[in-house]
């Protein structure tokens, strides 16, 4: 599933819960229109759910809020408000089943602000972050462990005779005797080292694009095989694990990005261009809410918390 399509479904999801939880609320409303105004795949995404929504409730179709075409169209009083568990079920039936798969697929998995612990066969040991998905080696001699989502820390056991690989789609990141972090969220899949050195390939490219890295290092490659490259203090390398989240001249969206698996419910950005801004800091992933206010609020922005689930990020 591509990942904007599957985003802009989550996030459909969650105005469809929301606009139960306050149909009265008319300034939600108009967050709303501009979400839907905002991008072509919103409206897409929505009418999906409304299809999802009608189909698990048996519920006839809403009447539009406007004469405009039926783009404009979102619940009624009277189909949000006639059933939670309804509205819960469209939203979990986008929430759940890309997740269904990572857990058909992975050995482990975590939750939302979850990270876990692991010591492998050959004595390495790995760090899953929140909202991760490993696929873990499998018999005799095997080193090769799949990131399917998500971020992972690795120390591992250097054995000459059998590399260890971490694959994460198309990168596969080779083990020189080191301590790295790989993460693969959205579109691009980035590795980071600490200690030693790492061999980063691209096998999507030909022939296969390939970087060595030593500590401080990092390479980020997008799904287009477009490469970044940069360095940083090797002790920033995996904060993560302490719950801090560094952001090193990223944009307003790419940070909240950073925040989401740290939280439980779900984040709508409502102005794309107010999201572009530059953003420095360290923020205190434990508490996402806080550190949301804290970014948000340093570039002159709001952060609604609607539901203890649910915060709207918009520019005022």
């Amino acid at each position: 599933m591509d990942d904007a399509w599957r985003k802009a479904q989550h996030e459909a999801a969650d105005w469809l819960i929301l606009l139960r939880e306050e149909p009265e609320d008319a300034g939600l409303a108009q967050h709303f229109e501009h979400w839907l105004d905002a991008d072509p795949l919103h409206v897409r995404a929505w009418a999906s759910v409304e299809g999802v929504f009608e189909a698990i409730g048996d519920h006839p179709p809403p009447p539009a809020a406007t004469a405009e075409p039926a783009r404009r169209r979102w619940p009624n009083r009277r189909l949000v408000g006639a059933s939670a568990g309804l509205a819960l079920a469209a939203c979990l039936a986008f929430a759940i089943l890309p997740w269904a798969r990572l857990h058909w697929q992975a050995d482990v998995i975590t939750g939302a602000g979850e990270t876990r612990d692991l010591r492998l066969a050959d004595g390495s040991r790995v760090r899953l972050g929140p909202e991760s998905a490993l696929a873990l080696p499998g018999q005799g001699h095997d080193r090769t462990v799949r990131l399917l989502a998500g971020q992972a820390w690795f120390e591992v056991k250097h054995d000459p005779a059998a590399p260890f690989r971490v694959r994460a789609g198309h990168i596969t990141a080779i083990d020189v005797g080191t301590a790295f972090d790989v993460r693969r969220m959205g579109k691009v899949t980035s590795v980071a080292v600490a200690q030693g050195a790492v061999r980063v390939l691209d096998l999507g490219t030909a022939p296969a694009t390939t970087r060595s890295l030593t500590a401080g290092q990092w390479v980020s490659i997008a799904r287009d095989h477009a490469l970044i490259e940069g360095q940083e203090a090797p002790g920033l390398v995996g904060a993560w694990r302490n719950g801090t989240v560094v952001i090193r001249n990223r944009t307003l969206s790419e940070a909240i990005q950073e925040l989401r698996p740290w939280y439980g419910g779900g984040i709508i950005l409502t102005d794309a261009a107010f999201g572009q801004q530059r953003i420095d800091g360290v923020y205190d992933a434990r508490s996402p809410a806080v550190a949301l206010d804290a970014l948000v609020l340093s570039r002159g922005g709001v952060v609604r918390h609607v539901t203890p689930w649910l915060m709207i990020v918009s520019a005022h």
